[in-house]
């Protein structure tokens, strides 16, 4: 996990527990299961190109002797690169899962697939909460991305039409004037 997000998410942490905050009776459930739930991605770099899909697993993991009901599980895309924007719902459309509830001690497996969209060096990982009364959220390891720029002559198949139609007005054009020579 990158350094400055695990520093985020243990001060998250601590800050509500050492200013005295406790959480409401409803989110006491997941809040304390949340300790033992784990979110883990089954890859940790892919290098890939601009519209190239690829897919990846999570698998979230419930350690604890109490079931997860309402788990929700959502897929993040960001870049490390300063000034690229990423709209994530262009790298996925499927980007939330609503899970039924996860019995104790057990793991259940979600498959990714995602269309790279942005060139750059980007981190995708993937979020866990309650659907419910909590702000407690699980965050998966990152999956590291560099994805090249793709240079294409022939984006989106267009490469034999902008040859074919240029060729057939020209073949044309010279098929009507070597008639109307002969003709003359």
């Amino acid at each position: 996990m990158n350094p400055a997000v695990a520093a985020l998410l243990l001060v998250a942490a601590v800050i509500p527990r050492a200013a005295g905050a406790s959480l409401p009776d409803s989110t006491a459930g997941w809040s304390a299961a949340s300790a033992a739930v784990s979110v883990h991605l089954d890859r940790t770099t892919i290098s890939t190109r601009i519209g190239q899909r690829f897919a990846f697993s999570s698998t979230l993991r419930n350690e604890s002797d109490q079931p997860l009901p309402g788990v929700i599980a959502h897929l993040n895309v960001l870049s490390l690169d300063p000034g690229v924007y990423v709209d994530p719902e262009d790298w996925s459309s499927q980007r939330t899962i609503y899970l039924d509830p996860l019995p104790a001690h057990a793991s259940t497996r979600l498959a990714w697939t995602v269309q790279a969209v942005n060139s750059g060096r980007l981190v995708i990982y993937v979020a866990v909460t309650a659907k419910q009364g909590t702000d407690a959220v699980v965050a998966s390891n990152t999956l590291r991305l560099a994805v090249a720029q793709q240079r294409t002559v022939d984006a989106g198949g267009i490469l034999p039409l902008a040859v074919a139609v240029p060729t057939a007005i020209l073949l044309l054009t010279g098929f009507a004037a070597h008639r109307r020579r002969r003709l003359r």
